[in-house]
């Protein structure tokens, strides 16, 4: 590389870092990451130089745009060990994978299956599939993987027909057995379906020893892209007809017919895809997997554990789920407060955490016992010892007062 070119990159990489906000403390990881990788913001800057719709025309921005497309596709497969880039679909948000992925793959007068801690966007979609005379009951994820399969087994019907597992809690240190429960769904042909929302980038996650049929998660959490997309990876024996479209639209192929195409992704991406988020997307995998899922999440874990062994030790701080250690999220109560009075103090002293129920009803009845909410502090792979001090004096003056 020629040395001004080196300078270059580096002084790219310095102005980046000058919009880092280095006095925040932010601990609302699991609704979207801070900061993002300086990978992140020059992927995101290269794509929308290229002006350019990916399939929508045989013109060099357009050739340009498809390129890199397909590459975050490749780098979207690579981090979840798939060898098929195809079965890689993008969608807006995780939301959006997780409503295509189950009602495009339910059965009309079947039974599913879904966890306590499931987040609403699985909730409220298989509640909407009831019209359907589709019925869901919901498992429980506390206890050892023996206990948790055998709860699942005494809730399958003769007509279950899918499964969902949220893979990791949004709300607190708890993480379900996908592979020992994918192994269950394989043995009672079940569609099993997994959210990855707060595991992906935290955890190693290969979707065929996961046994699942599709895992859905977005990219602006542990993935760092911008917000703006998300994505479904289908395992390797996807039959793509087997997928009732969610909507219909173009596609960039076969034009003059009526139906979606029959093959991956194009049946499930109808209409111009948001490039620049899905570039992100891609060189957020590529940053994931270059530092490693497991280095990541080991050290988002020892900040929450550091956080929960000191918030325990205070008088009048609730912190639940004290014996489960795998994960990012803590959430506690203060007792005289609300959630929402205990957030809005640590606002005003620049720790940013979120207060409420979560979007999860479910797993709030759960953990919590009640809907009352809860404060969450979310950790991420920049934060550092001193946020989680920051976050702890502040509660302290709290309780003090």
């Amino acid at each position: 590389m020629r040395k001004g070119g080196a300078r270059s990159t580096i002084g790219k990489a310095q102005r980046y870092a000058s919009l880092v906000r280095r006095d925040m403390t932010y601990l609302d990881n699991a609704a979207t990451s801070y900061p993002k990788p300086c990978e992140v913001f020059n992927a995101l800057k290269n794509s929308m130089c290229l002006c350019g719709n990916p399939g929508r025309g045989g013109h060099l921005p357009s050739r340009r745009a498809s390129t890199l497309l397909y590459n975050a596709r490749v780098s979207v497969a690579q981090l979840f060990s798939s060898d098929f880039p195809e079965n890689v679909v993008f969608t807006h948000n995780a939301t959006e994978a997780l409503n295509t992925a189950i009602k495009g793959l339910a059965r009309d007068n079947s039974h599913i299956l879904i966890s306590d801690i499931e987040h609403n966007s699985v909730r409220r979609a298989v509640y909407a599939l009831e019209k359907r005379g589709i019925t869901f009951s919901v498992y429980e994820s506390k206890g050892t993987k023996e206990e948790i399969i055998e709860g699942i087994k005494k809730k399958i019907k003769n007509n279950t027909k899918m499964l969902v597992a949220c893979h990791r809690s949004n709300i607190c240190p708890r993480t379900l057995p996908i592979e020992e429960i994918g192994a269950l769904c394989k043995e009672k042909e079940i569609v099993f379906i997994v959210d990855a929302s707060q595991s992906a980038g935290s955890l190693r996650i290969s979707i065929e020893k996961t046994g699942a049929n599709v895992i859905c998660a977005p990219g602006h959490k542990g993935l760092y892209s911008v917000m703006g997309c998300g994505f479904m990876i289908f395992s390797g024996n996807t039959d793509p007809m087997e997928l009732s479209t969610l909507y219909e639209g173009g596609s960039g192929i076969n034009s003059v017919s009526e139906e979606m195409p029959d093959l991956l992704p194009e049946r499930l991406e109808a209409g111009t895809l948001p490039l620049p988020a899905i570039c992100t997307l891609g060189a957020g995998a590529d940053y994931v997997r270059a530092q490693g899922e497991e280095d990541i999440g080991y050290k988002e874990n020892r900040l929450m554990l550091k956080a929960r062994e000191w918030l325990s030790n205070m008088k009048n701080v609730k912190v639940y789920c004290p014996e489960e250690s795998e994960g990012s999220v803590l959430l506690f109560n203060l007792e005289g407060m609300g959630s929402e009075e205990v957030a809005y103090y640590l606002d005003k002293k620049g720790v940013y955490v979120r207060a409420g129920l979560h979007c999860a009803p479910l797993a709030h009845q759960s953990v919590v016992g009640s809907l009352e909410g809860g404060v969450r502090a979310s950790f991420g792979y920049f934060n550092t010892l001193a946020h989680v001090e920051k976050l702890c004096r502040e509660v302290m003056q709290i309780v003090k007062n």
